[in-house]
């Protein structure tokens, strides 16, 4: 259903977007993304905002966020000044499978946020590991949570009270939004970056170009497209030198050589080149030496049966 009411949308309106994937479920089933040309773009004059949308796999949630991507490819005001990417349904198992809230895995892509473990390969709950690193590394500017109501209403997660207020937005309550994604991108350090304010519309379907367009003119009464802590921390790691990322790296990688692999020797030959360049060379090539020397004695086996470096070969 998403899939086509979205190339229905592209056809008729060819807004620009690249179809993309933020990640995948249990079952294998691509989450779908949209991903504006200016999503990335160092400079923008536009609001970079990133949808979310079928958090819970509810067949309503996701057509109001359908509905909010078809008023925004129908407005060109709304696409001169706001660029929105979008993850249309970010729980597609719980929709297909009629299993709302959940994701027919014993998970729910709403809680859990930040993610503590488990990663992509999580028993429960892989949709929510791909969508905090997705989100983070692609860091709009603001994050909009879109889901089916009544009735129109607004709640933020840090967005600047001018831009609430316009909204008449409410903050999310701490005790049912804790551990939502949009109260985690809004505060701490998300993904070691910084964090991504965030605005929940809940809203029928036929209330989203206006809402939209609310939101459009809250923004640009607050000023220039402002740029999330998240977004500015890529810019800074961005404009980093060589030597610079060098520095970052030295301290971490290079001390180990168990079990003996390719990649090993990768972080041991970047501490000697770091070491080069920065006139530590005696110091770090001792430390290497020290690692070899157990080796070259006999004191520790180079390719030993237990550590899946190739033993009995």
């Amino acid at each position: 259903m998403t899939t086509d009411a979205i190339n229905a949308i592209i056809q008729r309106s060819a807004p620009p977007w690249s179809p993309d994937a933020c990640g995948v479920t249990r079952r294998d089933t691509q989450i779908e993304s949209l991903v504006h040309q200016d999503a990335y773009a160092n400079d923008s004059d536009r609001h970079r905002i990133l949808l979310i949308g079928g958090l819970t796999g509810d067949p309503d949630d996701v057509a109001a966020a359908v509905a909010a991507l078809d008023a925004y490819a129908s407005s060109q005001r709304l696409r001169n000044r706001v660029a929105l990417s979008a993850i249309p349904c970010a729980n597609p198992d719980g929709l297909s499978l009629g299993a709302a809230p959940g994701n027919g895995s014993g998970g729910s892509p709403t809680t859990g946020y930040p993610p503590q473990d488990g990663f992509f390969n999580h028993e429960t709950d892989p949709e929510s590991r791909y969508l905090w690193r997705y989100i983070g590394f692609m860091a709009p500017d603001l994050a909009l949570e879109v889901r089916a109501g009544d009735s129109a209403a607004w709640e933020s997660a840090g967005v600047p009270s001018e831009i609430a207020n316009a909204l008449d937005a409410t903050p999310m309550p701490p005790d049912t939004d804790s551990d939502g994604i949009l109260s985690a991108l809004s505060s701490g350090v998300p993904n070691e970056l910084g964090t991504i304010p965030g605005l929940r519309l809940t809203a029928p379907p036929d209330a989203a170009a206006s809402e939209l367009m609310r939101l459009a003119r809250a923004l640009d009464s607050a000023g220039p497209p402002a740029v999330s802590p998240a977004r500015a921390a890529l810019a800074d790691r961005r404009a980093r030198t060589p030597l610079d990322v060098a520095a970052a790296l030295a301290p971490r990688y290079g001390y180990t050589l168990a079990p003996v692999i390719y990649t090993q020797g990768v972080s041991i030959s970047g501490r000697l080149r770091y070491g080069a360049l920065t006139g530590r060379l005696d110091e770090y090539a001792q430390g290497v030496a020290d690692l070899v020397e157990p080796y070259l004695s006999g004191e520790r086996a180079w390719f030993p049966d237990s550590d899946g470096a190739g033993g009995g070969a």
